[in-house]
């Protein structure tokens, strides 16, 4: 009798406390839905969020006021500021002129951001004044060596007439212009944001860091390198994303066509994307043009080239066999019927897509001969380089493979490289970026070739030769030209170029500064509004946190309720 009262009695307060807690569940829900009605009904909102200003960070203050300590005898632009100021005043006093005299040159030169619109229209601007706002905490910083102005070009059009010289972009009131002394850049509003597609018109970050940056660095320079883009042979730009980069790394673009054009004794690096066409050698029977001639006469003068090639590009055997002199040699695979075929390397353990043709590459051991990645390999985490539909890259069978070591003394510094020696010159070819021992390539549908762990598949290389660009019967100046090579046109595209997730960009700007040998913003990130996407994770990865995420939590309910049950059995 005693066994029932108690049983009924804990029933009793057991079903009381089941119902008091479904009414305040029940209660909290309905709380909830009338607060979530009324707050929209009569917007009871309150935004708490101050506005946004990215103050500049610290490297690219220390860039702009002491310039790059890994490029040696490199001046920071306040130093060439300073230079200029001493160059001008001595002139003056070289040629007895003063003030008055319209030859006198500016003794206090600044650095000047121009503004082509009033003041408020860009501080009133959503994204316009964070441009701005840079600007003015840029003349906080150096208030002696740079200076803010705004021009009504509406108004007065005549006072930016002189920037449209030599320019290609037209004065817009969104127009930025960095000046100092008689170099000047334009930029329009919309180069200091990242956008998701050319045709987007919302940004998702603030890249004004690099813009400015870019365009202070190009103005103070003593003389800025020339590219040269080749656009004939069917080549087209998709988009135009490679060529900001290249004006960003502070070279001054020139079209050419090889057909036509001679490449200019002033060029420092050609630019070849995914040509359709085959260059001529003179020797064809249609032209007695030699495309390729012109080519190799500019680089054994110490002029640089990169080439882009895609999968889906038709072969080119002149241009191909060309490139296999300088250790280039693009894969392809020949079937039994005779049709040629490229590789696609798929990675599915790096890969970014299911298909596995969008993948993280790894830096190449010989980016420590080349030294190209130094201030990207150097960081606590180096940035992800990716390459989408890439055609894998080999050297060609007269090259000679070799191993050497960084440091004699460390057996783990090897890598590996090929070489070839004609009539005393050498060219040696180095990897730059390589695939995971994963990875597969395939041609037609089949699988032709696997990486291994000690060989990987190649997708971005670089061909090197000392030439001597000067003689005397002293002195010889010796120069160093360049061939990069890469499989993949995408790698070099705007949706790789502008997310701050990939290092693609940086990537570019370090080899457009090893050519050029000048100052080049790199790692100066964009800035995003927000951005909550995992854009980096392989599907290696992702399956990994797959299986963590879903065993850990049954893992713990499981060790949870063996320990009650244990206890309690216990008791």
């Amino acid at each position: 009798m005693k066994m029932k009262a108690s049983f009924s009695k804990k029933l009793r307060y057991g079903g009381l406390s089941l119902t008091l807690t479904a009414l305040i569940i029940a209660a909290v829900i309905i709380v909830n839905v009338i607060f979530s009605v009324l707050t929209q009904y009569f917007m009871l909102y309150s935004d708490l969020t101050p506005p946004l200003q990215f103050t500049l960070s610290e490297a690219f203050l220390d860039l702009i006021e002491n310039g790059d300590d890994s490029v040696a005898g490199s001046d920071s632009p306040i130093d060439m500021i300073k230079k200029f100021r001493e160059e001008n005043k001595k002139y003056n006093e070289e040629n007895g002129l003063t003030k008055d005299d319209p030859l006198w040159r500016d003794e206090e030169l600044t650095l000047n951001i121009i503004f082509c619109d009033e003041p408020d229209a860009w501080k009133e601007s959503t994204t316009n004044r964070y441009v701005s706002h840079s600007a003015h905490e840029l003349e906080a910083k150096f208030p002696e060596y740079i200076k803010v102005s705004y021009v009504d070009t509406v108004t007065n059009p005549s006072k930016v007439s002189k920037y449209k010289e030599n320019s290609l972009s037209k004065i817009y009131p969104t127009t930025v212009i960095v000046e100092c002394g008689t170099e000047y850049r334009t930029r329009n509003v919309r180069g200091f944001f990242t956008f998701d597609s050319a045709e987007s018109d919302t940004p998702w970050a603030y890249n004004g860091e690099k813009a400015f940056a870019a365009d202070i660095l190009a103005v103070t320079r003593a003389e800025s390198p020339v590219a040269c883009i080749e656009v004939g042979h069917g080549v087209s730009y998709d988009d135009y994303e490679l060529l900001q980069t290249l004006t960003d790394a502070g070279y001054e673009l020139s079209e050419m066509r090889l057909a036509t054009d001679e490449i200019p004794d002033d060029c420092r690096l050609i630019v070849i994307m995914n040509p359709k066409m085959d260059f001529t050698t003179g020797d064809d029977g249609i032209s007695d043009i030699d495309e390729l001639a012109k080519l190799d006469a500019a680089l054994e003068r110490g002029v640089s080239m990169m080439v882009f090639i895609s999968p889906d590009n038709p072969v080119l055997p002149n241009f191909e066999e060309f490139l296999e002199e300088w250790g280039i040699k693009f894969d392809r695979h020949t079937d039994a019927a005779g049709d040629v075929h490229s590789y696609m390397i798929s990675d599915k353990t790096q890969g970014l897509t299911t298909d596995g043709y969008t993948i993280i590459a790894d830096y190449a051991e010989t980016n420590k001969q080349t030294a190209i990645f130094s201030d990207l390999t150097s960081r606590p985490s180096p940035p992800s380089v990716v390459f989408k539909n890439a055609m894998s890259i080999s050297y060609p069978d007269h090259y000679q493979e070799t191993t050497a070591l960084l440091d004699e003394a460390d057996d783990n510094s090897a890598y590996t490289y090929a070489y070839k020696t004609v009539d005393g010159v050498t060219t040696s070819v180095y990897d730059l970026f390589v695939t995971s021992k994963d990875a597969v390539a395939w041609a037609n549908g089949r699988e032709v070739e696997k990486a291994t762990e000690s060989e990987r598949l190649k997708l971005m290389t670089v061909s090197t030769r000392t030439v001597i660009t000067s003689e005397s019967y002293f002195t010889s100046v010796a120069d160093t030209t360049y061939i990069f090579a890469c499989g993949s046109t995408d790698f070099a595209s705007l949706n790789m170029l502008q997310t701050n997730a990939y290092g693609n960009n940086d990537a570019l700007l370090s080899i457009f500064r090893t050519v050029g040998k000048e100052l080049t913003p790199i790692g100066l990130r964009p800035k995003p509004f927000e951005d909550t996407t995992i854009d980096v994770v392989t599907n290696a990865e992702a399956t990994r946190y797959t299986v963590i995420f879903t065993l850990i939590p049954a893992v713990v309910c499981f060790a949870t309720g063996v320990v009650v049950l244990v206890r309690r059995k216990n008791r």
